[in-house]
């Protein structure tokens, strides 16, 4: 999804921002994964050096704005790191190209994404900038995790948060990416970000759901086979921490689902009219609200080195109980 339709508002105001030459020099993009952040980060270079303006906007089509697509513009640089954080050692080589000049014009555009990744060290030594801007040069961070940045990078920043784009949207481009109402819906909900998405598809979700339906009619019917089933049927699903997480978070759409159904709220449902949340639904708002709860607590469990194994377990027991 471009970035005018995904976040139409933004765009328009950092047209307005360098039409008028009120860039700043610091910005800190904020908000969940698949909001654009990056994307617009990446419209500003090209606002900036486009040599083919369409009524205040980049054409998208010329010279510049493909270099710097293609990432190959030597005034407009993203820090990019493998590892799973942003040392000082990474730093170090921009603030190299941040004393330079500019080499084909007086702007300069320094992209960090994901720089909650940054170690205190990284982000210590990225201070200089922002406490001696140069003329001309502009640095955006992007991050889903905006209060693991240093408050002094916060306080020095404009500080933009990205709202998540409608669950209607997100869907509507699944579904063009040819994924199914059902499968769209659900994706939508346990994610905002449409490419995403059509990885979770593509490593097995329906499935997930399947099983996780099936286990569910044990459950609504106290059914101590729920117990087992956690080990024949979900467990060989479980086999990376993102998917053993995955499966609770179904799990946990579902007891949310039913606990809508129960108070008459049809709409906007991660599991459409699957009988077996129909089902659910007909419990005492207590158990679903117990059940939601559990669920949510077996999530934690999980990031806390419990297996899946055993926290589904427990999950299993609780919910039969």
């Amino acid at each position: 999804m471009p970035i005018t339709t995904l976040q139409p508002q933004l765009v328009q105001a950092f047209q307005h921002i360098i039409t008028h030459g009120q860039l700043s020099a610091a910005y800190v993009f904020a908000g969940p994964a698949g909001t654009g952040k990056q994307a617009l980060a990446t419209w500003i270079a090209q606002r900036l050096f486009c040599q083919n303006l369409q009524d205040g906007a980049p054409c998208g089509h010329c010279p510049e704005c493909q270099r710097i697509l293609s990432g190959n513009h030597p005034d407009v640089l993203t820090l990019a790191t493998a590892t799973q954080s942003i040392k000082v050692a990474d730093v170090r080589a921009l603030k190299e190209e941040m004393s330079k000049s500019g080499v084909e014009g007086a702007n300069r555009v320094f992209i960090i994404p994901d720089a909650d990744k940054m170690t205190p060290g990284a982000a210590n030594s990225l201070l200089k900038f922002y406490e001696e801007p140069v003329p001309g040069m502009v640095i955006i961070l992007t991050t889903a995790a905006k209060n693991q940045l240093l408050p002094t990078i916060l306080s020095r920043a404009q500080v933009i948060n990205f709202p998540q784009p409608a669950r209607s949207a997100v869907m509507a481009q699944l579904e063009a990416g040819g994924a199914t109402k059902a499968d769209a819906a659900l994706v939508a909900h346990l994610t905002a970000d449409a490419q995403a998405g059509s990885e979770l598809l593509a490593t097995g979700l329906s499935t997930q759901r399947e099983r996780v339906v099936q286990w569910l009619s044990k459950v609504v019917a106290r059914d101590p086979e729920a117990f087992v089933l956690v080990q024949t049927q979900l467990l060989p699903l479980a086999k990376t921490p993102v998917a053993a997480k995955q499966i609770v978070s179904l799990i946990a759409l579902a007891y949310a689902d039913a606990l809508n159904r129960h108070y008459a709220v049809t709409d906007d449902l991660a599991y459409g009219q699957e009988p077996v949340i129909g089902q659910l639904a007909e419990l005492a708002a207590r158990q679903l609200t117990a059940g939601l709860t559990a669920a949510l607590q077996a999530q934690v469990r999980l990031t806390q080195n419990v297996s899946f194994q055993a926290a589904v377990g427990a999950l299993a027991i609780q919910l039969i109980s």
